[in-house]
């Protein structure tokens, strides 16, 4: 995925889907599509992705705004943003050529390379010495996709926007993109808020707002949130959840960066000798920029400065501990089992089954969240995991739910798409919660105390770092 995140998808909407097998090849649709009538064909039927549709530009601003603006104007409200002068500060900018990267003795470490540049999520990776990669990777069809190495972090600076205590203990992930061209992501989306900087080459996005959309879209890989559609060939009669969407377009070049908020659906191509780094922040905590935990900007402070939880726990907890409500789609048998045996029970009645709902969904103040579209999905949510329709949720159940996620199934993409939609009207309601928080800090900055932030996160309880201690 383009951003390793987080966090998407083959699109496809889920009664269309209901008549396709796994194991159907795209190719014998697109034979299929030949042989009948043109105009049959839907705009942009078997052309690269958004090729007939309406494409909006994304905003553009020269700076990165202060910590309380940007979570105003563009975190809260989900809006994607072009910072046209946002890389140039850094350091990375004017150093990372490939002989300076060469020339550090850190570069024979091993690094993560994809096989392939057009991502294929179910190949192997490889390792090898970055000082290797750049001597190859002109040539051959790969790139690559890693965490920052610490070695590196020193030459990019955090974006001022998120110079907040209990913003930068709630970053979660820093990734390293570097290709000679050509790479085409997956159609997907990431389960945190991202910012990319490209420090060389171009980059182009396609996005689009989940939430605008999300009634008519369904994703067939629920388990990591990504669409296996072939993006330069569409199959709109196989995938009608793409007909008649919206994207934004983003064309990022060397020097900028671009917000992407938490869940928009995006498809990224790279262009020319192309290097960027992703900073990755945890959405769902209660990171709500304020007085005492922003302070005065240090112009200074780079990725080295910082802490990545991803960077420190071990890959089994990361999805459990931040996101059970993914973690329950991916394995919903073992979630519901763990339930009943923690409760001392063999079957979850509807309103025990949203007691678990409760525990596993983002939030603070859970008795706001639950709005009556909110309760209407998790019902739905209910009546599929009730397997022979008694009113309970049983063993006997659980026992025939899927065992691979991965297969291209009715119940894994129905549940998935249900889950999706259901944090995204959690979302809303938990938003509302953060802009009021901000709203108040705004009220109180020139006199008094600020409010309380109740966080779920460690990272709320801190009083403001040096920069030796962030």
């Amino acid at each position: 995925m383009e951003t390793a995140d987080i966090t998407a998808k083959l699109i496809v909407c889920l009664v269309a889907s209901l008549h396709f097998s796994a194991a159907e090849d795209v190719q014998s649709a697109h034979s299929h599509d030949q042989s009948s009538s043109k105009t049959s064909f839907p705009p942009g039927h078997l052309k690269p992705l958004a090729s007939e549709s309406t494409r909006l530009p994304v905003s553009v601003i020269e700076e990165f705004p202060s910590p309380s603006e940007f979570f105003r104007d563009y975190v809260y409200p989900s809006v994607p943003v072009l910072v046209r002068q946002g890389a140039r500060r850094s350091p990375a900018f004017r150093k990372w050529t490939d002989e300076y990267l060469k020339s550090l003795p850190e570069s024979q470490e091993l690094i993560r390379v994809e096989m392939r540049k057009v991502e294929e999520r179910q190949l192997p990776r490889m390792e090898m010495p970055l000082a290797e990669f750049l001597d190859r990777y002109q040539t051959h069809d790969e790139y690559l996709v890693a965490k920052v190495p610490d070695y590196l972090k020193k030459d990019v600076l955090l974006p001022p926007s998120l110079h907040c205590t209990n913003v930068t203990a709630n970053l979660l992930e820093t990734m390293l993109w570097f290709s000679s061209g050509g790479t085409k992501s997956h159609l997907h989306t990431d389960y945190v808020d991202i910012i990319n900087c490209v420090f060389r080459g171009q980059k182009d996005f396609l996005l689009v707002n989940y939430t605008k959309y999300r009634d008519q879209i369904v994703y067939d890989h629920p388990e990591g949130f990504y669409s296996s559609v072939d993006v330069e060939r569409v199959d709109l009669n196989k995938f009608p959840g793409l007909r008649n969407l919206e994207f934004m377009e983003a064309k990022l070049e060397a020097g900028n960066c671009l917000y992407l908020p938490f869940k928009w659906i995006h498809q990224v191509n790279s262009h020319g000798s192309n290097v960027a780094v992703n900073i990755w922040w945890n959405h769902q905590a209660y990171a709500v920029p304020s007085p005492e935990s922003c302070g005065r900007l240090d112009p200074g402070l780079s990725l080295a400065d910082v802490r990545f939880y991803y960077h420190e726990e071990p890959d089994a907890y990361k999805r459990r501990d931040l996101h059970p409500e993914l973690d329950f789609v991916e394995d919903p048998s073992a979630n519901l089992m763990a339930f009943m045996d923690e409760k001392e029970t063999e079957s979850l009645t509807e309103r025990q089954f949203l007691e678990f709902m409760d525990m596993i969904m983002p939030g603070q103040d859970h008795g706001n969240i639950w709005t009556e579209e909110a309760l209407g999905l998790v019902h739905q949510i209910f009546q599929i995991l009730d397997i022979d329709g008694d009113g309970e949720i049983a063993s006997q159940d659980a026992e025939k739910f899927p065992k691979d996620i991965n297969k291209f199934l009715p119940f894994s993409i129905n549940l998935g798409q249900k889950m999706m939609v259901l944090g995204d009207i959690v979302d809303g309601q938990i938003t509302k919660q953060k802009q009021e928080l901000l709203k108040n800090f705004g009220k109180v900055s020139h006199a008094g105390s600020a409010p309380s932030l109740q966080a779920n996160s460690k990272a709320n309880e801190q009083p403001p770092m040096s920069k030796q201690e962030l």
